[in-house]
């Protein structure tokens, strides 16, 4: 008597979403896991191994599935995102693992920064007019990075540092700093989490350096910690964003303390803890009240109604609380610019997703279209994850036109996914 399948999960993970749609195309097909197993010279417990999560698939392994089901490119497209999954696990190889993130390598940078002496570093420098032309390109290449994705800005913003970063730290820390973040903020884009910290870390030492105790806490409560959550590790996450408010508590203003407990919100949601998320929410609204935008640091500006509602939305997607997460992600979607096409594409699969999760499967479905249509428009790894993270939570309706017709829609809409391996002459 055969082996009872094991009930899949699709939506844990990239590699749970694989096992998934191996088991589906293989049941579609008539094969049994034995059948599939001797057209790909393998054992047939490798093949359930693979289905159930427990082992995860070779790229070469990958690859021969794509082919002998048939799959026209769907399972390949994963090769990617599992690739960043086995540097993200601690099961992975010594390659593997040096391109993914270390949450032990933020402590140094962090603690030097707690032990460092705060200046005026915003105004220790005038502006001269090559910093200003930079701060001006900076602005571009970050309207470019919304509108089109990392895959089409990136190997300009690492260009850039190459050749100009010493210039731009002497004379104008602050624009170094922005440059660094950006380049870590395109890195996470393309799925390339060890980049990300290495940029994040260079622009926390520069900020340290120069006395700006205000930019360096955002960079470890905003841009470490995100990347913390980003890559799983939401204790971590909450770590840095609690060093960074205690860190600046001498420093800081409302708008910027709102931001940075958005983050630690984020971690909070993430353990389950709905109590200590709700807590810090409401902290965040206070912070909010209280703000006066001029007394503001400009580099906090971008913080919007839409951001605010999209951490909130992702908050109480992470605690199960559907009904509101979905009415923060509209309202975050309907504030958001147009050309804010990457966070278009994240939130609306983020409310695809929640839906999904809700059993709302016909509006789910519109919904997904619509992110999937962002998507496109997009050369960004991440926006490409998202709705692979999407269609894993409608794997279990795939017995239903509208789900299948979805599937189809993604793989002749999406562009070729771009690797995390996307190289740069600086890092």
């Amino acid at each position: 008597m055969g082996q009872a399948l094991k009930t899949l999960e699709p939506g844990r993970s990239v590699r749970h979403f694989l096992g998934a749609e191996v088991r589906r195309l293989r049941q579609e097909r008539d094969m049994s896991q034995a059948d599939l197993g001797r057209a790909l010279f393998v054992h047939k417990d490798l093949i359930r191994k693979i289905e159930a999560a427990e082992r995860t698939a070779s790229d070469d392994l990958v690859e021969r599935c794509d082919v002998a089901l048939a799959a026209g490119g769907a399972l390949r497209r994963l090769i990617p995102m599992l690739q960043r999954e086995r540097g993200l696990g601690a099961g992975g190889d010594a390659g593997s693992r040096a391109r993914g993130f270390r949450s032990e390598a933020t402590d140094r940078p962090v603690l030097d920064w707690l032990l460092s002496s705060a200046l005026d570093a915003g105004h220790s420098r005038d502006f001269d007019d090559k910093s200003s032309e930079a701060a001006l390109r900076l602005q571009e290449l970050r309207s470019a990075d919304h509108a089109h994705g990392a895959g089409q800005v990136y190997s300009i913003v690492t260009d850039i540092l190459g050749r100009e970063l010493d210039i731009m730290a002497a004379r104008s820390p602050l624009v170094a700093t922005g440059f660094l973040e950006l380049a870590g903020y395109e890195a996470v884009d393309l799925g390339a989490d060890a980049a990300a910290q290495r940029h994040y870390q260079h622009a926390l030492a520069i900020a340290t350096r120069s006395g700006n105790r205000l930019y360096g806490g955002y960079l470890i409560a905003v841009s470490l910690a995100h990347l913390a959550l980003h890559c799983g590790d939401a204790d971590q996450a909450g770590r840095l964003a609690t060093a960074a408010l205690r860190g600046t508590e001498h420093q800081t203003t409302p708008g910027v303390r709102a931001v940075f407990r958005t983050v630690l919100a984020r971690s909070q949601a993430r353990r389950g803890d709905e109590a200590a998320c709700a807590a810090t929410l409401l902290q965040v609204e206070a912070d909010l009240a209280r703000s006066i935008p001029s007394g503001e640091p400009p580099w906090i500006a971008y913080f919007s109604e839409a951001d605010l509602a999209d951490e909130k939305a992702h908050c109480f997607y992470d605690l199960g609380l559907h009904e509101l997460a979905q009415r923060e992600v509209t309202r975050a979607v309907a504030q958001l610019e147009p050309t804010r096409a990457r966070r278009l594409a994240i939130d609306t699969a983020l409310y695809a997703a929640s839906l999904a999760r809700s059993r709302q499967i016909d509006h789910a479905c519109a919904v997904a279209r619509q992110a999937i249509d962002h998507a496109a428009k997009l050369n960004s790894f991440r926006s490409a994850h998202r709705i692979v993270l999407m269609l894993a939570e409608l794997h279990p309706y795939t017995d239903l036109p509208d789900v299948r017709d979805l599937g189809e829609y993604a793989a002749t809409q999406l562009p070729t996914l771009i690797t995390p391996e996307g190289s740069a002459r600086y890092s």
